[in-house]
């Protein structure tokens, strides 16, 4: 992973370049999903960044996406805290779900 600049560094560019700072976040972002060699935890690390890209769009302001994103972190992890206390039950709860199977219809373009 590369080296993540200092922090009055980033804070300066969050001043005058913030579009060097997103271009280092989004940078950052990939290589971590790009290091990832178990497909499927790559799919779920692109799934967390796309939702995270998407709670940050939303935000009217930085601090209500840093609130927003602030809570999903704190759901995440007590959802991790009930799987490691009551791992049985979490366990139940997913057998309970019924699998699904559907038919794929594809999508056509409209006429011009």
């Amino acid at each position: 992973m590369r080296d993540l600049p200092e922090f009055d560094v980033l804070v300066d560019m969050a001043r005058t370049d913030p579009t060097a700072l997103e271009r280092l976040r989004t940078r950052l972002t990939n290589a971590v999903i790009d290091a990832q060699a178990d497909p499927l935890k790559k799919q779920r690390l692109k799934g967390l960044a796309f939702q995270i890209d998407m709670e940050r769009q939303r935000a009217r302001t930085p601090m209500a996406a840093t609130i927003k994103l602030s809570e999903m972190m704190c759901w995440k992890l007590a959802e991790l805290n009930r799987c490691f206390l009551q791992p049985e039950e979490v366990t139940a709860e997913q057998a309970d779900v019924p699998e699904t199977s559907g038919k794929v219809i594809p999508m056509r373009r409209p006429p011009h």
